[in-house]
């Protein structure tokens, strides 16, 4: 029995097969006369999943299900007259498609992925959901980055019919992208996915608005053999624009470029200042003596010591008093033996050796407990620079604080939809 019904129902279906394409052209548009009223293409979109998005190529990957329907006139039957069947799918080079294209592709490929099949109702009634995955063209604003925020959009319309032949509206009122089937993205957040009717060129223009995932990564590294080393030598050569392909290029600066900047700036100052600094000191041959000590008071502090050829002796009054003892004692140098003579010069040479070695071990003293301080004051000075120019730069993000349950916003996003086709 019921392989009798099937055979009666694909008798019927055969039937209404020819019957409804006899004298059907599938290159003619579906309207009675030229003065008719333009078609009109109700167009939804679809969003299944967010592919990719190459900030470098400013390019936006998506796989979607574009739904299209229309009236096509030929293509009615009364279903009584073919055992109460009502619709039948046909393959969609069989009858009149809307040539509906993604027009800021980025690829070349301004169709769909797939042509399944076309629903056709015994009204006349069409209905075609071919899955597509589309690359489309974005601007890419990388001021930001990794908390950028872009707004990409997908403009479709007819290929080759205008405004009287072709129009396009919302299928059910759905100004939005559909997200019923949405696979949430491990990088990006969606925010909003608008539509916009552009009546003057028949096309429908659809604006997702995403958000780039923040996350906190860490990266280890470890030291390498030698025979890691060729072969990381070998992928170096192989690759070596890697670095450059891996930063964003599409806006002329972003936050961690900032942040380079502002370390390379430092890093390239602090040579100069100290370089400026040694060269002042030299130049002036400050006296050793008139470094400030820790516990000295109206003394001139030198930021950096004079080497240590260039420290020049100035006689203390014990020396001058030895000295006044030699000049004005010649007769005694005949009086004296030549040993005692030799064993005073002796005593003398001593005793300036000990003299300039207390002075410099107490200046040594001095200028280090120098170095230490302004050692401490420029670290003080390095990380409030380090943590206020790190804060300033990545906290001028706009969205750097704020939370995004991507869940909750697509339910929110849904129940909008759904209020507009109710309205």
């Amino acid at each position: 029995m019921n392989l009798i019904l099937v055979a009666s129902g694909s008798d019927d279906e055969e039937r209404l097969v020819e019957h409804i394409f006899k004298g059907y052209n599938q290159l003619v548009r579906p309207v009675k006369n030229l003065s008719s009223s333009p078609v009109e293409i109700s167009f939804s979109l679809a969003l299944v999943l967010l592919i990719n998005v190459d900030e470098k190529n400013q390019i936006m990957q998506t796989n979607v299900w574009p739904t299209m329907r229309w009236h096509d006139y030929q293509l009615q039957w009364k279903p009584t007259d073919y055992g109460n069947i009502k619709t039948i799918r046909v393959p969609p080079d069989k009858v009149w498609l809307p040539d509906i294209v993604l027009f800021n592709n980025a690829d070349g490929n301004y169709e769909v992925s797939f042509y399944s099949n076309v629903v056709v109702e015994h009204t006349g009634e069409m209905l075609w959901v071919p899955p597509a995955i589309y690359k489309s063209s974005c601007t890419i604003d990388v001021e930001y980055f990794p908390f950028d925020e872009q707004v990409c959009a997908m403009i479709f319309g007819s290929w080759t019919f205008n405004q009287d032949e072709v129009t396009i509206k919302y299928l059910m009122g759905k100004r939005q992208v559909e997200l019923n089937d949405y696979s949430p993205s491990g990088i990006w957040d969606l925010m909003e996915v608008p539509g916009e009717l552009i009546q003057k060129k028949s096309k429908i223009a659809y604006q997702i608005r995403i958000r780039r995932y923040g996350n906190l990564s860490f990266m280890i590294m470890r030291r390498p053999n030698y025979d890691e080393i060729k072969k990381l030598e070998k992928e170096r050569k192989r690759k070596s624009d890697a670095t450059d392909e891996g930063t964003p290029r599409s806006g002329d600066k972003y936050l961690p470029g900032e942040f380079i900047e502002m370390n390379q700036a430092k890093v390239h100052h602090h040579p100069y200042c100290s370089m400026n600094r040694q060269r002042r000191t030299m130049t002036n041959k400050k006296d050793v003596n008139s470094a400030k000590t820790p516990n000295g008071t109206h003394q001139q502090l030198a930021l950096l010591p004079p080497p240590l050829h260039e420290v020049e002796h100035v006689p203390l009054g014990r020396q001058e008093r030895f000295q006044s003892f030699r000049n004005c004692s010649e007769d005694l140098n005949t009086i004296l033996s030549e040993e005692a003579i030799k064993a005073m010069d002796a005593i003398e040479y001593i005793t300036e050796h000990l003299r300039k070695d207390n002075q410099y071990k107490r200046i040594r003293e001095e200028w280090k407990y120098v170095a230490m301080v302004i050692d401490r004051l420029l670290l003080y000075v390095f990380f409030a620079v380090t943590v206020g120019g790190t804060c300033g730069i990545f906290f001028s993000a706009p969205n750097v604080f704020e939370y995004v349950n991507q869940t909750a916003v697509i339910e929110q996003l849904k129940r909008s939809a759904e209020a507009e086709m109710l309205s």
